[in-house]
Order: C-alpha cells, then structure tokens, then sequence
C-alpha cells in the first residue's frame, strides 16, 4: 500500500518536524537528488536550531522553514517537489504578503527551479554559498588520481597499518570513542558556523540510530586518526557526507583520510561524495574549490518580478 501523499499540515499550516518523522520523511523525499539540505539528518540537526524545524505541504510539495541564528538573509520558506510549481509559489508569496512579510523563497534546490514554467513571473537568484559540492569518490582512489602534492603525502602513511572499519553507535563504548575524537572542535572554529558543525556532530553521534547515520574511522594500529559520519540516500551512488575529520590534522590531513575513506566507499560500489555547502567560509571555500569539484547541486532565491513601468 502506498503511503499517503499528505502527511504533515498543508500550508499555510505547519508541522513541526520531529526524529519520529524519519520514515515519513525519507519517503516523500526518495525521488529527488541527495541533497544535505532537504535529508533528514540536515534539517533536524544544521537547521532545527532551538528546534525551529517546521514543514507542511503544498500541491504535493514540501514547505520546509529554514532559519539559521543570525543568518537573516537566508532565513525563509522554502519549496521543494515538482508538481504545480507556479501556482505554489504563487500561493506562499500570497500567504507571506498577507502576514507583511517579504514574498521570497530561500534554499530552493535547482529541480525545483527546473520546473517553473513562467520565469517572467520571478527574479531568480542563484545562492552561490548554499551550493553543495558534488566530488567523485574517484579523485581520491586509486592514489594515482590524486593531485600530485597530496599524492606524495600519502606515499608517506599508505605502506603504515591503516585499518578502515566502521564503531558500532548504538554502544556506550561506540558513542564515547567517537564522541571523544569531536573534542578538537573546541579549538578550531571558524565562526559561529563551526559551533553549530560541533553541536551536529555531536547530535549525529548521540542520535545516530535516529537519523540513519553510519560511520567509516581510520586507525593507525589502535590509534582512530579520522573518521567520517554519513548518510547513504535512495540513489545508492551517492554518499551525503554529514562530517569528515582528522583527528590530528598536523600528522594526518583530509587527504589520507580522504584516500582510505574512499578507497572503501568504491569498493561498497558508491561513485559521489555530496559535501556539503561552503557557506561562505573563505577558508573552507578555498578547499572545497581545490580539491575539484565535478558539479554543485544549485541553490536559489526565487522573489517576485517587479514589473517595468
């Protein structure tokens, strides 16, 4: 039996989104490309700040309330799903305008775009720091694939015991050696933008059963020198990368980890690595760009057009 298509309020109602909607979630949600922004583990983690996480349905779309603290600009509804576009936008900027808010819609993916059959009715802006970079698995393995300056790092620790394998977070011990690896984060925030990857790590680690996370750690002999926590989405292809960390960055960079992380995910038979946004972090933009990027999965402001005079 297929499951109903409406099961959160319809808009302008809202329903707030809680761990127990995991399974409802994924399922309306299968059909469309793995994006961070819109999976389970994003939205009730990055994006429930003071738990603010609010969704409803439109037209059989999702409404999704995005709000980051502090973070104004890109804090607003957003739409995503493929039926009836025009009309559901039209029906969210109505509703926002009665409540004398701005008519605008944030965050909204590029298969949402795709489907808009009367561009002249909106400006659409694309939001370069939201755009999550999609990478080949292959960039990294096998090592001839690498660039050449981190393929001679990794020369240097590849012939060392490195063991791949997964801790098991549904034990006390599991949930305590991972959390413990998260302690360098203290130390090492760029903004507030690095508190809030601290506090979704953590959540990751301690919710894990609850979001459908896995994790891959790399051990020097018993010593765990990275890790990464993951979700594997309905295109099997694909792996969205929640977090990935070295847990001495002096020693071990992200190109080992990166190296012996992929070199397992390949032979699971993954291709992609969704990595996430860049959030205009200068430095993180810097790295994402370096490490080659193959495509983006594309983010837009969508606003009414005015219309000349």
């Amino acid at each position: 039996m297929k499951p109903p298509k409406h099961v959160f309020a319809t808009f302008p109602e809202f329903s707030r989104l809680t761990l127990s909607d995991r399974e409802k979630w994924e399922t309306l949600i299968a059909d469309y490309p793995p994006i961070y922004d819109i999976s389970f583990p994003g939205l009730m983690t990055w994006w429930d700040q003071l738990g603010s996480m609010k969704v409803a349905q439109v037209n059989n779309n999702l409404v999704i309330s995005y709000w980051l603290p502090g973070d104004d600009e890109n804090n607003g509804l957003s739409l995503v799903g493929r039926s009836m576009i025009d009309e559901s936008i039209c029906e969210i900027f109505d509703y926002l305008k009665s409540n004398g808010e701005e008519a605008k819609l944030v965050n909204v993916p590029e298969f949402v775009v795709q489907q808009i059959k009367f561009h002249d009715m909106f400006s659409i802006d694309e939001t370069r720091r939201l755009n999550e970079y999609v990478l080949p698995l292959a960039h990294f393995y096998p090592l001839k694939n690498m660039v050449l300056h981190w393929r001679k790092r990794v020369k240097n620790y590849i012939d060392q015991k490195l063991t791949v394998t997964s801790i098991d977070m549904a034990t006390k011990e599991g949930k305590t050696k991972l959390l413990k690896a998260l302690q360098w984060r203290e130390k090492n925030h760029l903004n507030d933008f690095g508190v809030i990857e601290g506090e979704c790590m953590e959540s990751f680690v301690s919710h894990a059963d609850d979001l459908n996370i896995e994790n891959l750690c790399v051990f020097l002999g018993e010593d765990l020198v990275g890790f990464c926590l993951y979700q594997v989405p309905t295109d099997k292809r694909y792996i969205i990368m929640k977090h990935i960390k070295a847990t001495d960055p002096a020693m071990f960079g992200f190109e080992l980890i990166a190296y012996a992380l992929s070199k397992r995910f390949i032979e699971q038979g993954f291709q992609y690595v969704n990595l996430g946004a860049d959030y205009d972090i200068e430095r993180l933009r810097m790295f994402m760009v370096a490490i080659g990027a193959e495509n983006f999965f594309r983010k837009y402001t969508i606003t009414p057009k005015r219309s000349k005079r």
